[in-house]
């Protein structure tokens, strides 16, 4: 039983993502046809609208990571509710969501490196990348869509529009406080060791990626019905 639920948790999560993106493609690559097909009436140069088709590809790559990233940002209340009409836990929830969330970011990662190669080669260390940055640009905006999802609308308002502000004010006093630092941290070469080291930054994103998928995970379980 549990398993059938996660499943229909993942197709109903395949499915509405599968159409949202449907929608978003139809309207961007619509409008982008649009604009070349007119620019081909009124400069009649068929070679320039036929070198113009060749940057469709790539709107539609970019079209897909928007639509995935904006995905688990917004819907993780309307999903939740979902669940609760189907009697379905918040455990399955989340082992389904993931599901999804991790075959979406592979198909859209796919994607976007298979129309890639009308650009350029295919290069590995670029495509690991490439992975890594979808992976954690997701499960970030999954975190932020289940916190969300623990508000009412009044405190959407104020954290979606005071969060980012704050932020701001706290990365900019943080990095005034550090400029007096600057030069003797250069100096020090244990700070220089660990900065210029790949391990350092490959350990602090491991423990960015823990954290955010706790967060994540936490917020999934916290949700409750409102009625706002």
């Amino acid at each position: 039983m549990k398993t059938q639920k996660r499943n229909l948790v993942v197709s109903t999560t395949l499915r509405r993502a599968g159409y949202a993106a449907g929608i978003a493609l139809a309207v961007g690559i619509g409008i982008e046809l649009v604009v070349y097909i007119l620019g081909f009436i009124m400069n009649n140069n068929l070679a320039s609208f036929l070198v113009s088709l060749q940057a469709i590809p790539g709107t539609l790559a970019s079209i897909l990571a928007l639509v995935l990233i904006f995905y688990f940002l917004i819907t993780s209340y309307s999903d939740f509710k979902w669940a609760i009409q189907n009697s379905i836990s918040r455990k399955t929830l989340w082992q389904g969501r993931l599901i999804a969330m991790v075959l979406l970011t592979l198909i859209v990662w796919f994607i976007n490196q298979l129309t890639g190669l009308m650009y350029h080669p295919f290069m590995f260390d670029d495509a690991w990348h490439s992975l890594l940055s979808y992976c954690c640009i997701v499960l970030t905006m999954t975190a932020i869509g289940n916190g969300f999802a623990l508000l009412n609308r009044r405190w959407k308002w104020i954290v979606g529009i005071g969060g980012p502000v704050v932020c701001f004010v706290l990365l900019g006093m943080v990095g005034y406080s550090m400029v007096g630092f600057i030069p003797a941290l250069s100096a020090s070469k244990l700070v220089y060791i660990l900065v210029s080291s790949q391990i350092t930054w490959w350990v602090l994103l491991v423990i960015y990626l823990i954290i955010i998928f706790f967060l994540a995970k936490l917020f999934n379980d916290k949700m409750q019905l409102r009625r706002d």
